[in-house]
């Protein structure tokens, strides 16, 4: 079993989770970008072939952030792993595949009831 220190985790946790929002906005950008593009090239009367360039590398851009982004969540699912088999394997930090994902198939009897 690793021990892992609780705010070690949540440092992990949560830089996790700002590098996935940063991701996602990044993401986001970009679509707006190729929004502003097309719009800006269809106003100007660019012709196809110079737009097409611009399109051609703004999806090459956005493959690379995809793709990027998916291998984001093969970290998320490593780390996931590596918690589930530490000391803060009971800790729920929010993380994707967390802990309410497992509490959700455990069968009711089993729950904990809270204290009076």
């Amino acid at each position: 079993m690793f021990k892992i220190e609780e705010t070690t985790g949540l440092v992990v946790a949560e830089d996790t989770k700002t590098t996935i929002s940063a991701i996602d906005h990044a993401i986001l950008s970009k679509t707006r970008l190729a929004t502003s593009i097309i719009e800006a090239s269809e106003q100007s009367g660019l012709p196809m072939a110079q737009s097409q360039k611009l399109l051609e590398g703004m999806v090459r851009g956005f493959e690379h952030l995809v793709a990027g982004r998916a291998d984001m969540l093969a970290v998320v699912r490593q780390l996931t792993s590596i918690k589930g088999k530490s000391t803060l394997e009971v800790t729920d930090y929010g993380c994707p595949n967390g802990l309410e994902e497992r509490v959700a198939h455990v069968p009711a009897a089993a729950q904990l009831v809270p204290a009076e």
